[in-house]
């Protein structure tokens, strides 16, 4: 069924804020999915700050148009979702591939991220690279890592020192 002019008009805009207000978007092949599925990705999705969003490829290559998107990102065909997300484009990336671990369903095909473009192997990347809150804590880790050596060297000639003390005094008695 086609849409009106206004209809068209209107989701333009939608697409257009999509694009604009989230700091990237991966566009996936969503030709087998299922209604069930897409249910289950979207609450997962939202826990991780993200949305799924069917879209119409001709308006939305009009709206990638508009935006300044790079020109790779407007070569597709076919059913297509679009992941938009806003911080950590792990996370999104890491539920694609899990759904297309285990169903064979929703294969990348392309994204976005702070206006470079992500190839569709560079998306299946990011999921293998661990979360921003992961990343924090090793780096956390690192940088605590030199202080613990040295309280451990300062406390160990303490500590030896208190050791020989302890000798000297069990000798004496």
């Amino acid at each position: 069924m086609s849409k009106s002019r206004t209809q068209k008009e209107e989701l333009l805009t939608r697409y257009k804020d999509l694009i604009e207000s989230k700091s990237g978007y991966l566009l996936v092949n969503s030709d087998k999915i299922d209604t069930s599925t897409v249910t289950k990705l979207k609450i997962e999705l939202k826990n991780a700050d993200a949305n799924i969003t069917v879209i119409k490829n001709s308006i939305f290559k009009v709206a990638l148009q508009d935006t300044k998107q790079p020109l790779q990102v407007q070569e597709f065909d076919g059913p297509t979702a679009l992941i938009t997300f806003d911080d950590d484009p792990t996370a999104p990336a890491k539920l694609v591939k899990k759904v297309q671990k285990e169903m064979s369903l929703l294969s990348p095909r392309n994204g976005v991220y702070e206006g470079e473009f992500l190839t569709a192997e560079r998306v299946m990347q990011l999921a293998d690279i661990p979360s921003r809150e992961v990343l924090l804590s090793r780096l956390v880790g690192t940088m605590n890592a030199p202080l613990t050596g040295f309280m451990n060297a300062i406390t160990g000639n303490v500590r030896g020192l208190t050791m020989v003390l302890k000798g000297i005094s069990e000798k004496k008695a």
